[in-house]
């Protein structure tokens, strides 16, 4: 398993790796004394133990908050003894959560190994606005912001940089505008054309409170109070209104309904790329682009739902294929791009201490 595709996303600020140094919370005291100061060598480098302990601290976050394992906790689980899979095919194997983060920090090091030697021979830099963005963000570190942790702000820098502009500057200046792969603007149109949908979707389970399927009499009752709906819309064309009936409908007694805006209940998705429910989309599909009508289904496969749905042009506005574009190429060319990496990363020799890693764990990061 692997995390790298999220680094084709649009570069964001650095809050979460930040948040402990911009609002005064304290960094977690991690005692390492006696630990050697390289943990390993990737290729003909070696590296230290801060530099590890900087790209640990780095996955820790990815997985732990951003993937939302923290969670476990407030359902009074330990997410420390959870087993994740590591590895893929005869190779795989069941591991605790602290190991898979070593094991992960560890690829995620040779991984950024490879990424920074083919960029050189490829003759590419950093893309010029993503690195801007995070200098600036970097830039209101604190002096020895990660020193507690074990490492100084240079190490952190230099592993938050490869992992948020090694990626994206090689696939990008491959397959972007310009690049020696260029994905034409013809292909990403067929692409956007044949794989995106836009709707916007009021829906309602035909089920009872115990998940059982209504009879006729409580569909009829449901499907009723969506062609309520429905009316609400053609009125004047405005599924905002539709919503804001539905809201209010469905509040506590009293709540006060704040009105909807196109931005809320607009939804514009690849459907191949996504986990879209594949029930759901032929249920889209199955409404012509600038009408609205009431479809049923079955969400996930199980769930009969009715559903009002007004499927709308995806090429109207037309900023949508233009702010889709990176994740059209990305769609497009990531997995040929993603083994070719995986492949030049794993000829590359590497070692590491396990005098350090069994120290560094990455609970410590908790306090």
């Amino acid at each position: 398993m692997k995390y790298t595709k999220r680094i084709l996303c649009t570069v964001v600020a650095v809050a979460l790796l930040l948040s402990v140094m911009l609002t005064g919370c304290s960094m977690p005291k991690l005692v390492i004394g006696g630990t050697p100061d390289i943990a390993g060598t990737v290729g003909d480098r070696e590296i230290t133990t801060g530099e590890y302990l900087a790209y640990l601290y780095n996955t820790f976050n990815e997985m732990y908050y951003n993937q939302g394992l923290y969670y476990y906790e407030y359902y009074g689980m330990d997410p420390w003894t959870q087993e994740y899979t590591y590895g893929e095919g005869d190779t795989a194997k069941k591991v605790k959560l602290s190991e898979y983060i070593s094991l992960q920090t560890q690829d995620s090091i040779i991984r950024q190994e490879a990424l920074t030697a083919m960029l050189k021979e490829q003759g590419l830099s950093w893309l010029e606005e993503d690195e801007k963005k995070i200098n600036e963000d970097i830039a209101k570190l604190e002096k020895d912001a990660y020193l507690a942790a074990g490492f100084s702000n240079e190490n952190f820098i230099k592993s938050y940089k490869n992992l948020y502009l090694n990626e994206r500057s090689l696939f990008y200046g491959l397959y972007g505008k310009g690049g020696k792969r260029e994905v034409s603007e013809a292909d990403q149109k067929k692409y956007f054309e044949e794989n995106y949908l836009s709707y916007k979707i009021i829906s309602i389970a035909l089920t009872d409170s115990e998940g059982k399927e209504l009879d006729e009499a409580g569909k009829k009752k449901i499907t009723d109070e969506l062609n309520g709906y429905l009316e609400t819309y053609n009125k004047d064309k405005n599924f905002e209104a539709a919503v804001d009936a539905y809201n209010k409908a469905n509040a506590e007694k009293d709540a006060k309904v704040e009105p909807s805006k196109d931005a809320d209940n607009r939804q514009n998705v690849d459907a191949k790329a996504s986990s879209m429910d594949k029930d759901l989309e032929e249920a889209i599909r199955s409404v012509a682009v600038g009408t609205a009508k009431i479809v049923t289904y079955s969400e996930g496969g199980k769930t009969p739902t009715a559903a009002l749905i007004l499927r709308l042009d995806i090429n109207d506005p037309k900023t949508l294929f233009t702010d889709e574009q990176e994740n059209i190429i990305s769609s497009l060319k990531y997995e040929e791009f993603d083994k070719e990496v995986t492949e030049k990363a794993g000829k590359i020799a590497a070692t590491f201490n396990k005098a350090v890693t069994k120290k560094c764990k990455p609970e410590n990061f908790l306090g």
